[in-house]
């Protein structure tokens, strides 16, 4: 789940539908700056299901005691979230393996710099083993420079989403998310530099530059505005199925 809060509100979102978006933001993508069209529909494919892994999990949200907040896919408990990181990517292969190497991939990284515990360890080793298994079976090498750029895609448009759900509409200055404060890190050879300067231009606005985009587009995402007089009544499961969806739509712009 993704939540960010206000004085009177939780506003969540959905782990799935933030990749959906995601893919919105890889279908508008300039073809000139697209490598490895052969495997286009798989990368589309990896980018709207590489969260699929939190399906069942935020059919539930769970109440974080220790802060008193629902959890967040950020401090979700390893112990249990690794057997539906392992889960999830377990379906995309079944459904496409190339899609399944990306979002294995995607995956291993979040751990780059952590300390692990041996549930980790675990969960990294089986998912290198399924790299290894599945660039065999595709003939390919684990230096592939069409891998590495859609692995790269699937990041962009994976922090690009964030951006749109992890912050109220207009955020700007100092409020802005730490994550994004200098915004979006990530390397394309077609680019000169590695940062993306992103920013609520008003409430339904964000301005992105460079612009990778074909042009201006609008986007929407569903997500409930969650009462805290309602959860403090009801709970935090009730409140937020008695919480119906709302659509933030949002243009991304390049001015």
């Amino acid at each position: 789940m993704i939540v960010y809060e206000d004085k009177t509100s939780f506003f969540m979102t959905e782990q799935h539908e933030h990749a959906l978006l995601a893919e919105c933001f890889a279908q508008n993508w300039k073809d000139e700056y697209f490598f490895g069209d052969e495997n286009k529909e798989a990368v589309l494919f990896a980018i709207a299901q590489h969260d699929r892994s939190w399906l069942d999990v935020d059919v539930s949200p769970v109440w974080n005691d220790k802060v008193n907040k629902p959890y967040t896919f950020i401090d979700f408990p390893h112990s249990i979230k690794l057997s539906f990181y392992e889960k999830g990517i377990d379906e995309i292969e079944e459904k496409n393996a190339y899609s399944a190497l990306l979002s294995s991939i995607h995956y291993t990284r979040f751990f780059d710099g952590m300390n692990l515990d041996k549930r980790m360890t675990s969960f990294l080793n089986k998912e290198v083993d399924r790299q290894k298994r599945l660039l065999a079976a595709l003939h390919l090498k684990e230096n592939d420079k069409n891998v590495s750029f859609h692995y790269h895609l699937l990041k962009f448009c994976d922090h690009l989403s964030l951006f749109v759900c992890m912050q109220e509409a207009g955020t700007v200055e100092e409020k802005v998310h730490s994550w994004f404060k200098k915004g979006i890190v990530q390397p394309f050879s077609f680019f000169k530099e590695d940062m993306f300067n992103v920013k609520w231009k008003n409430e339904v606005e964000i301005s992105l530059q460079p612009f990778p985009f074909r042009r201006e587009f609008e986007v929407s995402i569903p997500m409930r505005e969650v009462s805290k007089v309602l959860l403090k009544k009801n709970g935090i499961l009730e409140a937020f199925h008695q919480t119906p969806a709302h659509e933030r739509r949002v243009t991304i712009t390049s001015k």
